[in-house]
């Protein structure tokens, strides 16, 4: 029973940050009704940029907080690249020009940071090996439990946001019906570009924490763990910020349970398994929001 309590927790800890990337995915389609795939290097950048700070010598809290503003340099830089010449009033276009826009973008960024750094794993410069937490008969993990903590707060974060703020109802405005979101005088190309910003931020602390879980960080990780945010959007329901968090938790639970009592080469069979188990029972994922289409 101690065993089965901690992987659960290890479960959720791992599906929580599953959550916080594949809500920059609902985030950008939500208010943008598009798929930005660069999002996935999100996830690398920030503990990339942390590692190499590190390195030149930059205290670890201000290497923290400047892979962050990356992460956000790099969301601002393909919204104007990529999406606002294809998004926003009096611009159409397919989803699949800002499709291929964003993932010509990610393969990019890929390859520059794998032909600088190499493709080796990086030893991420993070104190994590605490002391085992005993509970009674059950031992926890400090990191799962702390990336948990971040995580719940940045779920709180959020919702608060979207929920209580002005620039919230802005997206909100925005999500629902761009054209008239700007005659009500709404700056919509200020509101997607915030939400881009934040959205990457989101990639970035979960590529923090991935990184933190397992004390390495690599080049092609964004796709690695991107790729699963994916999942857990799809899996969620495309533009539910619930159904994200629900997805990513059921996701990192099965995953833990699976690698200790299968083996670990079946955690990309579950994440895939689960997608095709969704997609063939239903296809509109666990929660649903209307799209923009049939709001209109």
């Amino acid at each position: 029973m101690e065993f089965v309590v901690q992987q659960f927790i290890s479960g959720l800890a791992a599906g929580g940050t599953y959550a916080l990337v594949a809500l920059g995915f609902v985030l950008i389609f939500g208010v943008l009704n598009i798929l930005n795939i660069a999002h996935v290097q999100t996830v690398m950048l920030a503990p990339i940029s942390l590692i190499l700070l590190v390195n030149q010598g930059v205290p670890l809290i201000v290497a923290g907080a400047l892979s962050l503003v990356a992460t956000g340099v790099f969301g601002a830089l393909v919204f104007l690249l990529a999406l606002k010449p294809f998004v926003g009033p009096g611009r159409k276009a397919t989803y699949l020009a800002p499709f291929i826009a964003t993932f010509g973008i990610s393969l990019l960024v890929e390859h520059l940071v794998g032909a600088q750094i190499g493709s080796e794993p990086r030893a991420f410069p993070v104190p994590t090996q605490f002391d085992l937490w005993q509970i009674g008969p059950i031992y926890i993990v400090p990191i799962n439990v702390i990336n948990l903590a971040i995580v719940s707060g940045m779920l709180v974060v959020l919702a608060l946001i979207i929920n209580r703020t002005n620039f919230g109802r802005a997206m909100r405005a925005v999500a629902e019906n761009p054209e008239v979101a700007a005659a009500q005088g709404i700056s919509v190309d200020r509101v997607v570009l915030l939400t881009v910003i934040g959205a990457s931020v989101f990639g970035g602390i979960s590529g923090l924490l991935f990184a933190a879980d397992s004390h390495v960080a690599t080049a092609f990780m964004g796709l690695d763990y991107g790729l699963k945010g994916l999942v857990v959007m799809i899996v969620g329901g495309v533009a539910s910020p619930v159904g994200a968090v629900i997805a990513g938790l059921l996701l990192g639970v099965l995953e833990s349970v699976a690698v200790a009592y299968i083996s670990s080469v079946y955690r990309d069979v579950i994440t895939f398994g689960m997608l095709f188990a969704v997609l063939i029972l239903r296809p509109q994922g666990l929660l649903v929001i209307a799209s923009r289409e049939a709001r209109t």
